[in-house]
């Protein structure tokens, strides 16, 4: 017990300890209100958007005369939500880049999907910061700054014969020096994920342990790398440069090339060709024959080929069979861009493993529902709802029938689609004990070769 307490004072009478300690905590508590706060702001945008739309549809069925159905579907705004989990506060991911309420009308869809407003740039944050930062990339330069000197400072200091002559190892003392450092970091990340929890509301379900326990693998990587470099016997300024350079090549270097890799392997200017393409064929459609049109739209909707001709004035069937044929002329290409999407990120998955920090933000943004495959299975609840959609009113466009205002009320509204985290519960267990038994083999090798250390 005394020289436990000795450890700590030792610990914590260090300057640079206490600094990087308390500035970890800072980082974290600042990460964890940015984090509420953009969390917040895409929940008002969901909900306002909700509340907007039951307003207007309230104005409509108010009125003693109902607008025509197809003057109807092109005001009629429909939202539509990114269901995200709540642990998004604290990682973000995609959702803070993206649309997360993308209005839907029964128009053509390509030309809303990638819909973004143009906002100033001079009101733009320079930056995000969640709690998935300060984990992935803070965190293991805390561990480094308070472990990987240990060796070099305690022969600095002429204390490492000493230990070597004691009745217990400067192995022994070292293995208690670097858990009491893994155990106070530890509890400082228990208490940012308990304090958001508690703040945010979140649930203490699975989410919340297999958090945990991928941070708790993260912190024994970055230990053991620190351990493993100890075990060199090398100075403290090689020691440092050696952990910044891992570091550097884990955290950076390496997810960087992986995405340079993927963005030059996959196009990512699809959406503005597609488009661009999909506004030139709708506009174009205005110049040619319109029954032509109307026709070889019915032969991909057959369901309402009984309609009647065409006449000379302009009928709003022919309108919305002219935005359909508008997303069918760039369907090759949008299958590509969601094939192109699927294959980028699974080649994403398997060459995260090359990067423990890389992989460590992927799972972080999965298990809060905001990595880009969460944000294409969005795109898809989106494709499959505005095919609802316009089913909806092709019943009143095609065949001439009067809508109600019972039909206004019970108008199709967007379901989210069900999270899968659950289902995927028993293969992210299957990873991380998988990347526990890499982890652990890691650390042992760097505790072998730290107990054959000798005193020089």
């Amino acid at each position: 017990m005394l020289l436990f307490k000795l450890e700590c004072k030792r610990l914590f009478s260090g300057k640079i300890n206490k600094l990087v300690l308390v500035l970890f905590l800072i980082s974290g508590v600042f990460a964890i209100y940015q984090g509420a706060q953009g969390y917040k702001n895409i929940r008002i945008d969901q909900y306002k958007s909700k509340v907007v739309f039951q307003k207007e549809r309230e104005h409509v069925t108010s009125r003693e005369s109902l607008p025509e159905a197809g003057s109807l579907a092109y005001y009629a705004s429909a939202p539509t939500k990114w269901q995200l989990s709540p642990w998004a506060a604290l990682f973000v991911g995609e959702s803070q880049s993206s649309m997360v309420a993308t209005k839907i009308r029964a128009t053509a869809l390509q030309s809303q999907i990638f819909n973004r407003e143009i906002v100033n740039p001079s009101q733009q944050r320079t930056g995000g910061l969640d709690l998935g930062f300060v984990l992935v990339f803070l965190l293991p330069l805390v561990i480094g700054i308070m472990t990987v000197t240990l060796i070099s400072d305690e022969q600095h200091a002429g204390r490492w014969r000493l230990l070597n002559a004691l009745p217990k190892s400067a192995f022994s003392q070292l293995c208690k020096q670097i858990a009491l450092r893994f155990m106070v970091i530890w509890l400082l990340v228990v208490s940012l994920l308990l304090s958001a929890a508690l703040l945010l509301s979140l649930p203490f379900d699975g989410v919340f342990w297999l958090v945990l326990t991928a941070t708790s693998l993260y912190m024994l990587f970055w230990f053991s790398v620190a351990g493993l470099i100890m075990s060199f016997d090398k100075s403290s300024v090689v020691n440092s440069l050696a952990y910044l350079s891992s570091w550097v090549l884990f955290a950076m270097l390496i997810p960087g090339a992986v995405h340079l890799y993927l963005s030059n392997q996959f196009q990512t200017e699809a959406p503005l060709e597609i488009s661009l393409q999909q506004r030139l064929v709708l506009n174009d459609g205005w110049d040619k024959d319109k029954q032509a049109t109307l026709d070889e739209f019915l032969t991909h909707e057959p369901r309402w080929r009984d309609t009647a001709p065409l006449g000379e004035a302009f009928d709003w069937k022919w309108y919305y069979a002219q935005q359909h044929m508008s997303d069918l002329a760039v369907q090759q290409q949008w299958q590509e861009y969601i094939a192109n999407n699927q294959r980028r990120h699974a080649q994403l998955q398997t060459l995260s493993a090359l990067s423990p920090a890389l992989y460590f933000q992927l799972k972080l943004n999965q298990l809060a529902n905001t990595s880009s495959r969460d944000q294409a299975d969005y795109q898809q609840d989106i494709v499959n709802y505005h095919n609802e959609m316009r089913h909806f009113f092709y019943d009143y466009l095609f065949f001439n029938k009067a809508i109600s205002k019972e039909d206004v009320d019970n108008f199709i509204l967007f379901e989210p689609k069900t999270s899968t985290m659950k289902s995927s519960a028993s293969q992210n267990m299957w990873v991380l004990f998988i990347s526990m038994l890499c982890v652990f083999a890691i650390a042992l090798a760097a505790m072998v070769r730290l107990k054959q250390l000798r005193p020089a």
